[in-house]
């Protein structure tokens, strides 16, 4: 069938290649250029600020299915996304199980979105291990590899860490000062995200120390945030005053990226990174997330990927989509490239006086007649002709200021910003110590006279002095060459002898040790200690001299006639039964050392005795060192205490042979302090509350431990301030304890917690159907699977106490497990709390637990009587977090409690 084209069609047609034209022209990248950091302000190439506005994929490998070339499309051109970011996990199933597989779906989606003119994050997603340091070699390899292969496209952005948590920023830091020079080394001038602590969620952490040096440009901190959960925007308004940061995600739900979608404080956050701030500055942003999976947080509905419905939106998908179409991107013209000239160094911001350090300054977009470089006002020379690098050579101690200038034709000269540089003095070098003499393995005769020498030397300064040790005694020590000590009067026994050499500036090297056996004249002596001869059936006793026990491993005994057994009481001695047919032969021991020898075998002659020739006796077993004995006298077990006190640990020791070394006190595996000389005694000061397990551990001379019975002491924490104690919960939270299947009911807060209110969150830990909230009232429908639980609302004040949680216990009628809000009434303060928080039942406790916002567990403890203080949290990092409390079987409650930090 022939159709007619009337002019109505062909204008339409004209009207819409006009239009797809100028969309194409346009585009972010196209209407933006290479992306720069100017005053901690985003800015296209032009210096202009601007805003991007887009979406994060979720998991790769969780959803592959939705990111491909026809949803990129769809966001550029449906959605108006300025920046789309590839969420990229490390561990979970990503990146660590098929390296070339992601690696190949990054550069596809830098591709895609190259293709559609928006700007693409590569995220290093490491939301497990949450340690960046974890896997900094394979973030070195990546980083290197897809920077090389994208270098000098403007529309990438590198996120290296996302969400770090369990570490401070020093150590973010330390990781990002490796990972960014990789990139730099390819990718100049690229835009370079770097995350936070607490999931990118404490971004004020970087204001005392941020990343600095000649690659620290360009470089932006991430924060990340969800509406349902997040209410500190005043807080990210002050973080804005002197750290430039990037909205890498965020979310309209609650942290956990399901709940319901809070869009009141979701308006408020968008508000604030629109310029509504102190600062005026805008902040980038993209959403979590792209995706069809079932939670609230998701853009689109469940099975819209795998049909290819890229605007088949869920409730938030529909709300995120229009404030990015709305209002419309503000980006300017862009203008021609600016010529500049900036300036690297060889050598770190700090240098060992003497160094050369090569200077290298690059000129960009504009040629160089000559480049001149200084330190502070003082020309250091010039050079004419790319490339332009000069030497400044043998620097004295001081600070220094480089610039580069780049002189033009007809032009004035370009100026580079200033590197800074330190040359200070190396750090002072340890000396060397070698102990000459005695050899080790040495053998001496009691009383012994032992000269100990040593040799010592610094490589840069002088040695003061060298000290002889035995053990950790100290024998004595020597001030000048030949160092040496004369060591007299020593007494049978096996030492362990080093040297420990000081230099000028007080640093400090131990010697390698020497072991040397001191041996009793009157003890039997030979290698092996037994009988030269034996009558048939004997039972006979041999041993190994104890020079050859000295650091001795094993021991291996044989002999070489007709023995009817051979049998080994204790390593170094055997006992051999000779039997009727033993004719003569020899006893032989094999023995395995630690050090040098390794290994040594010494034999002993036996015959059969003539006639009555008596045997001689075997020599006596040398007794085993016998292990001290000791004590806790005080305190008494079970004693208790009231925080913060002083305990006074007591102890008596003694050694059956020998004498006691030192006796260490113990609050369970973590050492208290030791005492050396009796009366063993150890005061342990400044105790807060808790339950304390206490020991005492005596070691005698020969370095033999014993550890006393345990015993338990209770400090306790002084009583709550009686204007905390909260009234009663039925004065807080207005509403029915007992309700039926399928019933509506309404639930208000006392007007005294309306005060100064200014959010209200409301939830329910049973099974319902729905919430619909208003302020400091809700009703609640409890549908048909409600089986009991406490109803509880959050809110947030303008004013001191800033955060109460109120919960109240609903069971369905019938119930004969009812316990009434009266009966229990426990508190926790102070909540906020900077330090720790202190907790009372007010119930016997079963159990209790604290965990994070996402469950992972920090803190447990159970059972605890009814009104016995409990001080916890001072390790939790600042954060939100659920104390679950079990009383019984039949009754449970959760406080939620706020970590600020200090």
């Amino acid at each position: 069938m022939k159709h007619t084209i009337t002019w109505a069609t062909l204008i339409w047609f004209a009207l819409l290649i006009g239009a797809s034209a100028t969309a194409q022209t346009n585009m972010p990248v196209a209407a933006n250029g290479q992306l720069k950091v100017l005053n901690r302000q985003l800015c296209n190439q032009s210096g202009r600020p601007i805003q991007l506005r887009g979406m994060s994929s979720h998991g790769l490998q969780y959803f592959p299915q939705c990111f491909n070339a026809s949803s990129i499309q769809a966001l550029a051109t449906s959605w108006g996304i300025d920046v789309f970011r590839s969420a990229m996990y490390v561990d979970e199933g990503g990146y660590m199980t098929d390296k070339p597989k992601y690696r190949a779906f990054i550069d596809n989606l830098v591709d895609w979105t190259g293709q559609n003119g928006v700007y693409n994050i590569i995220d290093w997603h490491i939301l497990n291990p949450g340690n960046p340091n974890d896997h900094l070699a394979d973030a070195k390899e990546f980083f290197q590899i897809e920077a090389q292969k994208h270098a000098g496209k403007k529309h990438v952005i590198y996120e290296i860490a996302n969400e770090p948590h369990d570490v401070d920023w020093n150590t973010i830091k330390g990781y990002a000062e490796q990972i960014i020079p990789i990139i730099r080394q390819y990718d100049k001038e690229a835009i370079i995200l770097v995350g936070t602590p607490g999931y990118s969620g404490l971004p004020g952490d970087v204001r005392s120390n941020p990343l600095t040096g000649a690659n620290a440009y360009n470089v932006m901190y991430t924060f990340h945030f969800y509406a349902g959960s997040h209410y500190t925007e005043s807080y990210i308004d002050d973080v804005l005053k002197t750290v430039p940061l990037f909205i890498s995600e965020w979310g309209t739900s609650n942290y956990s990226g399901n709940g319901g979608n809070d869009y009141t404080n979701s308006q408020n956050w968008l508000n604030l990174l629109a310029g509504q701030n102190s600062s005026g500055i805008k902040v980038s942003w993209c959403n979590w997330n792209f995706s069809d999976n079932s939670e609230t947080s998701a853009a689109l509905n469940p099975g819209s990927c795998s049909s290819g419905s890229w605007n088949n939106t869920s409730t938030s998908g529909t709300w995120v989509k229009n404030h990015i179409l709305n209002p419309a991107d503000d980006f300017g013209t862009v203008s021609p490239p600016t010529p500049s000239v900036a300036l690297t160094s060889s050598a770190t911001s700090t240098v060992v006086v003497g160094s050369n350090v090569v200077l290298t300054a690059a000129v960009s977009n504009t040629t160089a007649t000559a480049v001149e470089f200084y330190n502070g006002a003082t020309k250091l020379g010039q050079v004419t002709a790319a490339p332009y690098s000069f030497t400044v050579s043998n620097l004295q101690a001081g600070t220094y200021s480089f610039t580069a200038k780049a002189l033009l034709p007809g032009g004035n000269p370009l100026v580079s910003p200033a590197v800074p540089l330190t040359a200070a003095p190396a750090p002072n070098k340890a000396p060397t110590v070698v102990l000459t003499t005695p050899a080790n393995g040495s053998n001496f005769t009691a009383p012994a006279a032992i000269t100990l020498t040593a040799s010592a030397a610094d490589p840069d300064g002088s040695v003061t002095k060298v000290m002889f040790y035995s053990g950790g005694q100290k024998l004595g020590e020597s001030l000048a060459t030949p160092y040496a000590f004369a060591w007299s009067g020593v007494a049978a026994g096996t030492y362990t002898l080093t040297a420990q050499a000081t230099d000028n500036g007080g640093a400090t090297t131990t010697s390698g040790a020497v072991t040397i056996t001191v041996n009793d004249p009157n003890a039997p002596q030979g290698d092996i200690i037994g009988p030269n001869c034996v009558a048939k059936n004997d039972q006979k006793t041999f041993s190994a001299s104890a020079a050859n026990l000295v650091n001795a491993t094993n021991v291996s005994w044989w002999c070489t006639g007709s023995t009817q057994s051979i049998t080994t009481p204790q390593p170094g001695q055997a006992s051999i039964n000779f039997g009727p047919s033993f004719t003569g032969g020899q006893v032989c021991v094999g023995i395995n050392y630690s050090v040098s020898p390794w290994y040594k075998q010494v034999c002993k002659d036996v015959t059969v005795c003539n006639g009555t020739t008596p045997t001689p006796p075997t020599p006596p077993t040398p007794p085993a060192n016998q292990p001290p004995a000791v004590a806790l006298t005080t305190p008494a077990n079970n004693a208790t205490y009231t925080a913060p006190t002083t305990i006074n640990l007591t102890a008596t020791a003694s050694d059956a042979d020998g004498s006691v070394a030192k006796v260490e006190f113990f609050t369970g595996s973590t050492k208290l302090g030791e005492a050396t000389a009796a009366p063993y005694q150890y005061s342990w000061n400044n105790v807060a509350a808790g339950a304390y397990a206490l020991t005492a551990k005596a070691t005698d001379n020969l370095g033999t431990a014993t550890t006393s019975a345990m015993v338990t002491v209770n400090v306790l924490a002084p009583a709550p301030p009686a204007p905390t104690t909260p009234p009663a919960a039925t004065a807080e939270l207005i509403g029915p304890d007992f309700v039926t299947v399928n019933s509506v009911k309404s639930y208000s807060l006392s007007a005294a917690n309306l005060t100064n209110a200014t959010n209200f969150s409301w939830w329910c830990t049973g099974s319902t159907r729905s919430i619909s909230a208003n302020g400091g009232q809700a009703t609640i429908d409890f549908g048909p699977w409600f089986t009991g639980g406490d109803v509880c609302v959050g809110i947030n004040y303008s004013a001191a106490p800033w955060y109460k949680q109120i919960c109240k216990h609903v069971q369905l009628s019938g119930s004969n497990s009812r316990v009434s809000a009266e009966e229990v009434v426990s508190i926790v303060y102070p909540n906020p709390a900077t330090s720790q928080f202190q907790f009372v039942a007010g119930q016997d406790v079963q159990a209790l637990r604290a965990v994070d916002l996402l469950g992972r567990e920090h803190f447990t403890y159970g059972p605890l009587p009814k009104n016995q203080p409990l001080t916890f949290g001072e390790n939790f990092p600042a954060g939100q977090y659920l104390l679950r409390i079990q009383y019984g079987t039949d009754r449970q409650q959760t406080i939620k409690l706020l970590k600020t930090g200090r």
